[in-house]
Formats: structure tokens, C-alpha cells, sequence
């Protein structure tokens, strides 16, 4: 419902500027593998770590600085069905590193 267009990058790759984490706060739900998190100020949640990735970051596209991405991929998602939807996708693979995803 949110509408949260993101990519997926590994964990060792993501790191939050200083002092950011004071201004963040997570939370979870169900099977409390992913880990929401959201601005304590705005409310935005500018990344998280997803459930179908819990070895990434999937960060908001809309978060990141205009230009500093080189390209964008979008895929839709059935989150409606996604039990399903994921035991049929390679979205696993998108935290992994390329020597990683290559194995």
C-alpha cells in the first residue's frame, strides 16, 4: 500500500552517516525478520532490511540523491501473494555480492 519502490544492496555495503542513527527507529511484524525503519522526525522509511533479504539493505529509491545512482531496475512484486511470488523470483540473490550471487 505503501508503494515503496527500492534496491537491494548487501549489508556490508550500506553504512549510515554519523549521528543518523539518533533520528531512526525500527520496528517488525510477523515473522520479525524484517526490520522496518523509519524516521523518527518524518516518518519516512528512507530503508530497511526486507524478509526476502535479510543479508541487505533495500533502500528507497526516492531517498537517494538525484544522480547518484547509474540505473534503476524495477520489477513488480506481488506482495499480495508473496510466499508464492518469492519461491519463484531471484530477489534472494540481489544482496548477495557479485562473487557471491556468481557461486
Amino acid at each position: 500500500m505503501r508503494g515503496n519502490t527500492h534496491f537491494i544492496v548487501p549489508t556490508a555495503k550500506f553504512r549510515l552517516q554519523a549521528g543518523a542513527e539518533e533520528f531512526i527507529t525500527t520496528y517488525t511484524f510477523g515473522t520479525h525478520t524484517a526490520k522496518h525503519t523509519f524516521c523518527k522526525v518524518c516518518g519516512i522509511t528512507s530503508f530497511y532490511s526486507p524478509r526476502s533479504n535479510p543479508d541487505g539493505v533495500a533502500v528507497t529509491v526516492a531517498c537517494v540523491d538525484p544522480g547518484t545512482l547509474k540505473h534503476v531496475e524495477y520489477r513488480k512484486f506481488d506482495g499480495r501473494n508473496w510466499e508464492d511470488f518469492f519461491k519463484h523470483s531471484d530477489i534472494s540473490q540481489f544482496s548477495k555480492g557479485k562473487a557471491e550471487a556468481a557461486e
